[in-house]
């Protein structure tokens, strides 16, 4: 019998749904939905802003006919810690759940008491040889964060069947665990960060996350052309990166927020490459809403000499002939609202 699985991102500035019958290895759109998130929304502590969220949350789905009150949702890429640990000889599930939390304390800043860890073996082989590594994807979620998303959730009538991270999430629904899939880097444009996962054989062996995000070009358009946020988002939605617009402006404004993005990723394909020579990055796909931005795809391949393609969270998924068009529209925006409902417990 199909059963229905629900995906909640809740954004920096919107909030998107979507709801998956699952039925015999196949998934199906029943639903789906995006609402503008309401500021400063999730951010804020304050209960009020809080409730604003939840009431966002409410009205979202009751627009996309979804009644189901058990939902999956993401924590953002910037709220957690997340590292491959690589330097680990081969170790028993007891012996590694001890030196995790010991490597786990080098890289986070807090005490381990106010952390939720949780951890994936990427790699590990059978024998006890010198030469064998234990290479292990590392997650520690700050629990005042978790509390904040289960109260919002409750505030808005749901229980959370799980929580995951955002790149976790949009990593399932662009690469699955395709094992053919070519080594490819993943870049989540959000709000207010770029978030960068490096995928092999369907695993996330490098992450990253920047606090540059489509805010930030916004900001710079504004101060550029002395603009409301209003117009300036405008300006950047409808030209972009293409030159030939208005004289160059809206590019010459833009581009050395774009450059910081760009060196990020040289950064990380780099960095992979010197980890797995044997398997570099072969292509770059790009996430998130700010991915639809006029001339972006063609601006990051020549800068960093690989195949860049917009994301299509859609590909595996069956649905009507009639919504084709419309979900290519927004597609990109939605890669972690469908990676959640795609999840599988």
């Amino acid at each position: 019998m199909a059963k229905t699985i629900v995906g909640l991102d809740i954004g920096f500035s919107s909030i998107k749904v979507v709801a998956l019958s699952h039925d015999s290895g196949k998934y199906k759109l029943v639903s789906l939905g995006s609402i503008s998130a309401p500021r400063p929304g999730i951010i804020s502590d304050a209960d009020l802003d809080l409730e604003a969220v939840a009431v966002a949350i409410k009205k979202l789905l009751t627009a996309a006919k979804i009644d189901q009150r058990e939902i999956i949702t993401a924590l953002p890429e910037s709220k957690v810690f997340t590292r491959v640990i690589d330097d680990l000889p081969y170790l028993t599930d007891k012996e590694l759940a001890s030196a995790i939390r010991y490597a786990a304390e080098e890289f986070i800043p807090m005490s381990m008491a106010d952390v939720n860890l949780n951890w994936q073996v990427l790699l590990r082989s059978d024998n006890k040889d010198k030469n064998t590594k234990t290479v292990v994807l590392v997650i520690a979620s700050p629990k005042n964060v978790v509390n904040k998303y289960i109260k919002v959730l409750t505030m808005a009538n749901l229980r959370p069947k799980a929580l995951e991270t955002e790149i976790i999430a949009v990593t399932r629904s662009l690469v699955g665990n395709n094992p053919f899939s070519p080594s490819t880097l993943i870049i989540q444009l959000g709000g207010t960060t770029t978030d960068y996962a490096a995928v092999s054989r369907g695993l996330i062996w490098l992450t990253r996350s920047i606090s540059t995000g489509g805010m930030a070009l916004t900001r710079a358009l504004a101060q550029h052309f002395n603009f409301e946020l209003s117009q300036a988002e405008e300006y950047k939605r409808v030209y972009g990166l293409v030159e030939d617009q208005l004289e160059g402006k809206v590019f010459d404004a833009l581009h050395p927020i774009v450059d910081i993005i760009a060196q990020e990723s040289k950064r990380i394909i780099q960095a992979f490459q010197t980890k797995y020579p044997q398997n570099s990055i072969k292509r770059v796909v790009l996430s998130g809403g700010g991915a639809k931005m006029p001339g972006l795809v063609i601006y990051l391949a020549n800068a960093l000499g690989l195949e860049v393609q917009e994301a299509d969270p859609w590909y595996q998924i069956i649905k009507e002939k009639s919504l084709a068009s419309r979900l290519a529209q927004d597609a990109s925006s939605y890669s972690a609202a469908v990676g959640l409902a795609l999840r599988e417990d």
